[in-house]
C-alpha cells in the first residue's frame, strides 16, 4: 500500500510558523536581505511549491516581500491593516461573544487613551473635537441617533483618538469603530438618549480644555459602556 503523501497546506503552514520563528529570533531589520526562493527551500527541506506557498502566506501578513534580482525581504507588518482584515471574520463568532471582546476591545482602547489625549491634544485639535460635537447636536438634536448621526459621532472619537499621537491606537479603536458602525442597522433611539449623548459630548470637550482627566474619564465612561451591549 503506497505511503500518502502529507498535506501539503499543513506543510506550508508548518514552514511559513517556522520562518516567521527564525525571522523573530534573529537580529534582522526591515530592508534586510532573508533567503532567495530557492534558499528557503533548501534550507527547510522542502518542494519548491511548498516554499512558495509558505513565501505567500508570509508576504500576506506583511512579513516578508519580495525585490526582483535581491530575493525575499524582511518587512515590517502594519498592525492596523491586518487588523481590518480579521476584525471581520472574527466578528462572526457563532454564539455572540465575539462581537462582545471586539466591544470590549474598543471600550478599552477609548477609556485607556484618557491619559495620552488629554495632556497631548492640540488647540486645533480641541477645536475640531468642539466642532464635531456641534455637528452631532445639530443632527442629534432632530433625529436622534440616524445613521447620519451616527457617523458624527464616530468621527468625534476619532479626533479624540487621534490626541493620543499614537496612530497605532487611533487605526486600532477606527478599524473597530467603523466595523460595528457597518454591521449595524440603523435604529434610532429615544430623544432623551440622544440629549444625553450630545451633553457628555460637550462635557468632554470642556474636560480635555481644563486637563481634567478624571472628569473626561468619568464623562467617557458613561458615554461609550452602552456599546458593550
Amino acid at each position: 500500500m503506497p505511503t500518502p503523501e502529507p498535506n501539503s497546506d499543513t506543510l506550508a503552514n508548518t514552514v511559513a510558523t517556522r520562518i516567521h520563528a527564525d525571522i523573530v529570533a534573529s537580529e534582522l531589520q526591515e530592508g534586510d536581505l532573508f533567503m532567495t526562493g530557492e534558499q528557503v527551500s533548501e534550507h527547510y527541506a522542502v518542494s519548491r511549491s511548498i516554499s512558495r506557498e509558505a513565501l505567500s502566506q508570509l508576504r500576506a501578513m506583511g512579513i516578508l516581500k519580495s525585490r526582483q534580482r535581491k530575493g525575499l525581504l524582511v518587512d515590517r507588518p502594519d498592525p492596523v491593516e491586518q487588523m481590518e482584515r480579521w476584525v471581520p471574520l472574527y466578528g462572526r463568532g457563532a454564539d455572540g461573544s465575539a462581537l462582545t471582546h471586539l466591544a470590549q476591545l474598543r471600550y478599552v482602547l477609548e477609556l485607556g487613551a484618557v491619559d495620552l489625549a488629554v495632556p497631548h491634544a492640540t488647540e486645533a485639535q480641541v477645536a475640531e473635537l468642539r466642532q464635531r460635537a456641534s455637528d452631532f447636536e445639530r443632527i442629534a438634536s432632530v433625529h436622534g441617533h440616524s445613521a447620519d448621526a451616527d457617523q458624527l459621532d464616530l468621527a468625534f472619537h476619532c479626533v479624540f483618538l487621534d490626541m493620543t499621537g499614537n496612530e497605532l491606537i487611533a487605526g486600532m479603536h477606527r478599524v473597530l469603530s467603523d466595523y460595528f458602525l457597518a454591521s449595524t442597522v440603523a435604529d434610532p433611539k429615544p430623544g432623551e438618549d440622544a440629549q444625553r449623548a450630545i451633553r457628555e459630548h460637550h462635557l468632554i470637550v470642556e474636560g480635555i480644555e481644563r486637563g481634567d482627566r478624571d472628569l473626561v474619564r468619568n464623562v467617557l465612561r458613561a458615554h461609550i459602556e452602552g456599546t458593550l451591549s
